[in-house]
């Protein structure tokens, strides 16, 4: 299970996770969304930095990309009646795999990909 700490107090709308690909933390992060769904994951690789403009949009910078995780659309989710040591249910979480570029609007939590790759 993950254990989760207060932020710098910048925002409520996400989590974020460090070293992300590197460290194979996506379980992590799934389990920190399973308590709080509201919040969008942002899993950052090395090199790589996540800036959040005044409209609530994360815009992505460096060498790595960042993984994106919405639990906003949750289907099911057994972290209620998980006991420590369980494997986790979840479905209905969206992903999104995003290079230097690329961006995704937390209001609307929409990913688009860098202007290079659009179409």
């Amino acid at each position: 299970m993950a254990t989760l700490a207060p932020g710098m107090g910048l925002t409520n709308r996400v989590v974020i996770d460090q070293h992300f690909r590197q460290r194979d933390r996506i379980g992590r992060l799934l389990t920190a969304l399973s308590y709080n769904p509201f919040a969008v994951g942002l899993g950052l690789d090395e090199d790589t930095a996540a800036f959040i403009d005044a409209d609530d949009v994360v815009h992505v910078l460096g060498a790595g990309a960042i993984t994106v995780v919405d639990a906003g659309s949750i289907e099911h989710s057994s972290v209620a009646s998980a006991e420590m040591g369980d494997v986790l249910c979840m479905t209905g979480v969206r992903i999104h795999l995003l290079p230097s570029g690329g961006r995704f609007d937390l209001q609307s939590r929409k990913a688009f990909p860098p202007p290079s790759q659009e179409s």
